[in-house]
């Protein structure tokens, strides 16, 4: 089974790749021939991109300290939970994209069983601003997103 000329593969089939695998020798070609992976900055960028968002933009909507953005922007620093739902809303991100983000960050992806996680993906899911989310989560009194002092 050889996974070199298999261009990219979703996460599906790349799994389905990996347990037809006699052994880990293919898999291993598959991730040396697939470039790099994926970076949140990289994908960061590709959002910012899609929704026509400068780096401006997402720090005055999100309330990140400046030069903190610029080193989630370049690769020097991968963001906590908090932060990252704050870009993903700010950006109004899909859920998909959120979790993408997540992922890329080493945080865990949002999980509908945890309520807190339940209103996140609810708000995103109505396209809460950043604010009305942590409005809500203050609300049902879980932890917010941020503390009122900081935006």
């Amino acid at each position: 089974m050889a996974a070199k000329h298999e261009g990219h593969l979703t996460t599906s089939q790349l799994l389905s790749f990996i347990r037809k695998s006699h052994d880990f020798s293919q898999v291993n070609d598959f991730f040396r021939d697939s470039g790099d992976p994926p970076v949140f900055c990289h994908f960061l960028y590709t959002l910012m991109e899609k929704y026509n968002m400068t780096s401006k933009d997402v720090i005055n909507s999100s309330g990140i300290e400046r030069s903190y953005f610029y080193h989630i922007l370049s690769g020097q620093k991968i963001p906590g939970r908090n932060i990252v739902l704050r870009i993903a809303l700010c950006l109004k991100a899909t859920l998909t994209e959120t979790n993408q983000l997540l992922r890329l960050a080493h945080q865990g992806m949002l999980y509908a069983k945890i309520r807190r996680d339940a209103a996140i993906i609810f708000a995103i899911e109505k396209k809460y601003s950043m604010q009305q989310t942590n409005e809500l989560l203050i609300q049902i009194q879980e932890q917010p997103l941020y503390k009122e002092e900081y935006i």
